[in-house]
């Protein structure tokens, strides 16, 4: 099978709408895309206002657009688990998967701006540690109407958690983060990792340590720009404040399609495609040309 595409849903920036949501999502289902994704920030440091400054609660927009769709997966890019409470969004997760049919998959991440931890209380130094005992804990919630549960920051007995989610031992984890670090945190607790917009070169380094672990049936997914303009070349950008490097594929559908299959070669099974910050119509037609023109050539 070869790699399959989803969709950054529209929920932040400057052209957010309801209308924008639900007609992206349903398009999306309608077109054959794999997912739909939601990104995730409660509020941002106002140096970094656009574009999470705008921006619906990650959780809540999609469980609105499971109730919109049918049969498209539902994921999300990544939810900041330590900011938030984990047995609620267990709960919420949980939810979400029960009333979709089980079509949630859960992209995680320790989270990067520490005025968003300063302004929900939470130490930043201490995101990583709290991540991975929040992903242990998941699975336990997800295992067990009667979970129990002895960790660091929690501690579970004598509670009930019901319903479980509608897949067994719940929906997939995939961990977020392009370091090496956080591949290293996904073999170990995850079913997959999610990198966002990882040049090739950093990509390769990152493969061979996941293909150096053995783990079968690991899922390598990513979140990549994609600018589909003739005039427009691929380029690597510097993301301020973590000076991150990450790639935006573009050209024409040609250039688009031989980008994608690169990263397909290199063993990535899922890209979420954003498509940039866009007008509803315009977003519409990229959505459509992509599945007309990029899609059969990436291989």
């Amino acid at each position: 099978m070869g790699v399959r595409f989803g969709i950054i849903l529209p929920n932040f920036g400057n052209h957010l709408s309801r209308d924008n949501l639900v007609t992206s999502a349903v398009e999306a289902e309608r077109l054959g895309y794999d997912s739909v994704w939601t990104s995730d920030h409660t509020t941002i440091g106002a140096a970094h206002a656009y574009p999470y400054g705008r921006i619906l609660e990650s959780l809540t927009t999609l469980s609105y657009i499971a109730a919109k769709t049918e049969t498209i997966g539902l994921g999300t890019s990544v939810v900041v688990m330590p900011l938030r409470p984990t047995l609620l969004t267990a709960k919420q997760l949980a939810t979400i998967d029960f009333l979709s049919g089980g079509r949630l998959t859960v992209g995680v991440g320790a989270g990067w701006e520490p005025t968003e931890f300063e302004a929900l209380g939470v130490d930043f130094r201490k995101r990583g540690e709290l991540l991975e005992e929040q992903v242990r804990l998941l699975r336990v919630l997800w295992s067990s109407e009667r979970p129990v549960f002895e960790g660091k920051y929690h501690r579970l007995k004598d509670v009930v958690f019901s319903p479980l989610p509608v897949q067994s031992g719940g929906p997939k984890i995939l961990i977020g983060g392009n370091t090496e670090k956080a591949v290293r945190r996904a073999l170990a607790l995850g079913d997959g990792w999610h990198f966002g917009g990882i040049p090739f070169d950093e990509l390769e380094e990152r493969m061979a340590l996941i293909r150096s672990s053995g783990r079968s049936g690991f899922i390598v997914s990513g979140r990549l720009g994609v600018k589909l303009d003739p005039r427009s070349k691929t380029e690597v950008r510097i993301s301020d404040p973590a000076v991150r490097r990450y790639i935006v594929v573009a050209g024409g559908p040609s250039e688009v399609a031989e980008g994608l299959s690169r990263y397909a070669r290199m063993g990535v099974e899922h890209v979420a495609i954003y498509f940039g910050d866009r007008p509803l119509e315009t977003l519409l037609a990229k959505m459509r040309e992509f599945v007309r023109d990029v899609v059969p050539s990436v291989g």
